[in-house]
C-alpha cells in the first residue's frame, strides 16, 4: 500500500494499525535493514583483509578422502576438539577465577569434546546444526574406540546417529552447473565421506568467523552465508567441492 507517508511492506500494511503507526514501524524496519547491510559489508571487508590459515583443513580433507572409514570419526573429532578449544580460548575473558586454562583441565567445564559441544551449543558459539553433526561423529568415535569386534564396524556409517547426518550429497545437484555431474546415486561410504568433508569445511569456517560476526551485532547466519560472501567461504567451498569430485572418482 502507498500512503502519503510512503509505501508499506505487505505484512505491515496488513496490521490493524493506523497509518502513522505503520509508518513508524516501516521506518524502524528500513533503518534496521540499512544498519545490518552496512555492518555486514564492513565485516566482510575487514575479514577478507585478514589471512586465514587453512593448512589443517586441507590435511583433514585429504585424510577423509583416503583413510579407512573407521578412522574418519576419530580424526574429525580430534580436528573439532582442536578448533573448538582454540575458539573458546579466543572468546573467554581474562580474569576468570582459577585461570582460563583450568577450564580445559581434567575437571574443567571444557575438558572434553562432548562438553565443548554442549557449551558451544548453549552459548551460540557455532551454528546449532553444525554442533549436532559433530556430536553424531563423536558418538561414532566412541563406538569405534570401545569396540573390539572390527567386523561389526564395517558399515557403521549407515547406522545409529550417523544415519541422521545431513545429506549434503543430495544438495549438490541443486547447485547451478552441478546438476548432471552429481545426478547419480551415491554409495553409502561415498556419501559419508562427502558429508564429513563439508562438515569439516563449515567447522573451519565458523571457527574463524562465527563469533567474530556476532561482535558486529548482526545475525551470524546472515553475515556468514549471505551476500556479500566472505572469500574464506568461497575458498573452503571450492576445496570441499574438489574433494567431493575426488571421492566420486576414487569410488
Amino acid at each position: 500500500m502507498t500512503s502519503e507517508l510512503g509505501e508499506f511492506d505487505a505484512d505491515i500494511d496488513a496490521m490493524d494499525l493506523d497509518v502513522l503507526d505503520k509508518f513508524k514501524l516501516q521506518l524502524y524496519r528500513t533503518y534496521t535493514k540499512a544498519f545490518e547491510t552496512h555492518a555486514i559489508e564492513r565485516f566482510v571487508k575487514e575479514f577478507d583483509e585478514e589471512s586465514h590459515d587453512v593448512d589443517s583443513f586441507n590435511k583433514i580433507v585429504e585424510l577423509v578422502i583416503k583413510e579407512d572409514p573407521r578412522f574418519i570419526p576419530v580424526i574429525t573429532c580430534a580436528f573439532a576438539d582442536e578448533l573448538l578449544t582454540s575458539t573458546f580460548k579466543n572468546i573467554l575473558p581474562d580474569g576468570i577465577p582459577g585461570g582460563k586454562g583450568n577450564m580445559f583441565g581434567a575437571y574443567g567445564p571444557l575438558s572434553s569434546l562432548s562438553k565443548l559441544i554442549q557449551i558451544a551449543y548453549a552459548f551460540d558459539v557455532l551454528s546449532g546444526d553444525l554442533l549436532e553433526e559433530l556430536d553424531r561423529l563423536r558418538s561414532a568415535r566412541n563406538l569405534i574406540s570401545h569396540s573390539w569386534d572390527i567386523a561389526s564396524l564395517d558399515d557403521f556409517f549407515t547406522k545409529g546417529r550417523l544415519a541422521d547426518m545431513h545429506r549434503m550429497e543430495e544438495l549438490l545437484p541443486e547447485r547451478e552447473g552441478l546438476e548432471e555431474e552429481f545426478s547419480q546415486e551415491f554409495q553409502p561410504l561415498e556419501a559419508f565421506r562427502i558429508r564429513v568433508v563439508w562438515i569439516s569445511g563449515r567447522l573451519q569456517y565458523e571457527a574463524a568467523a562465527y563469533n567474530r560476526s556476532k561482535v558486529t551485532r548482526v545475525r551470524p547466519s546472515r553475515v556468514l552465508y549471505g551476500k556479500p560472501t566472505p572469500k574464506l567461504l568461497t575458498q573452503i567451498s571450492s576445496r570441499c567441492l574438489q574433494a567431493t569430485r575426488e571421492i566420486v572418482k576414487r569410488a
